[in-house]
């Protein structure tokens, strides 16, 4: 009988000692080279999850090649700043059909205009 409070000798009777660090996720640990595939196969699905791909009117096209001339920044940047602008125009005529939230600055602002 093993004395309970013996954490160093080895239970023969009650099983297999556990091996330390986490379990794998198959039958035997990964490689080095699949744990590296792994991961980028992981991040690339991330990745796609965030990108959106869009087609542009010729006109639209036009108007971000203005927008990135103005601001001298990237496409993403100017799409970026493009789709904020159009929302906070919106935050008072449409926001609440998407559930847009006004920030507690903006709706300070929005009762005084309201008041005026």
């Amino acid at each position: 009988m093993k004395d309970p409070c013996d954490h160093y000798t080895f239970d023969l009777i009650g099983g297999v000692q556990k091996k330390p660090g986490r379990k794998p996720l198959g039958e035997r640990a990964m490689t080095v080279a699949e744990r590296k595939r792994r991961s980028r196969e992981l991040r690339r699905n991330r990745l796609q999850e965030l990108s959106v791909t869009v087609e542009l009117s010729r006109e639209a096209q036009k108007s971000l090649d203005k927008m990135i001339e103005w601001w001298g920044v990237s496409k993403k940047e100017a799409i970026n700043r493009a789709l904020l602008i159009a929302c906070q125009s919106q935050m008072g005529r449409t926001a609440s059909l998407f559930g847009f939230e006004l920030p507690p600055e903006d709706k300070a602002a929005a009762r005084k205009n309201k008041d005026i």
